[in-house]
């Protein structure tokens, strides 16, 4: 099972990254683009762990219903 720090930490560094290189490929100063892209990250990381989380509690709910039911 995927925890929802695990998710959002990689979407963080991820965008944090990516944001760095776009700077320096337009020589800007990094820093404030990595702390927006970090930001932005954290965002979309807890919108993506949001929706993962849900699907799993859903599939376990799922199959807690199909054993009571045998």
């Amino acid at each position: 099972m995927i925890h929802e720090k695990t998710i959002v930490s990689t979407v963080s560094l991820a965008a944090s990254l990516a944001t760095y290189f776009y700077a320096r490929t337009i020589q800007k100063d990094v820093v404030p683009y990595v702390m927006i892209g970090g930001f932005i990250g954290a965002i979309l990381g807890e919108a993506i762990a949001g929706i993962v989380l849900k699907d799993d509690k859903d599939k376990d709910k799922k199959d807690n219903d199909k054993e009571n039911q045998d």
